[in-house]
């Protein structure tokens, strides 16, 4: 291999990673506010738990945490307009 091929296939790499981690970060211009059920099993009939996201305090979390649940979008934090909840 030459030099020129081994700085290629740097490059490639490097770009595929940075494209691959692109959506992790955080949405450009803010991020959602989610409210999730939880329940006991999958079949979502018994709710044993409920979390709240807010803007400006950390989660309302009450009850138990489980893999099964079930999340709505309840409001958008804006780095630029601030906080609305809906």
């Amino acid at each position: 291999m030459t030099k020129g091929t081994i700085v290629r296939a740097a490059v490639i790499g490097l770009l595929s990673f940075t494209l691959s981690a692109a959506p992790a970060v955080a949405q450009p211009g803010g991020y959602y506010l989610y409210t999730y059920e939880y329940f006991s099993d999958a079949s979502k009939t018994q709710q044993v738990g409920f979390q709240v996201d807010h803007c400006y305090q950390p989660a309302s979390i009450s009850g138990q945490v489980t893999p099964y649940y079930t999340r709505v979008r309840s409001g958008y934090y804006s780095y630029s307009e601030g906080c609305v909840e809906y």
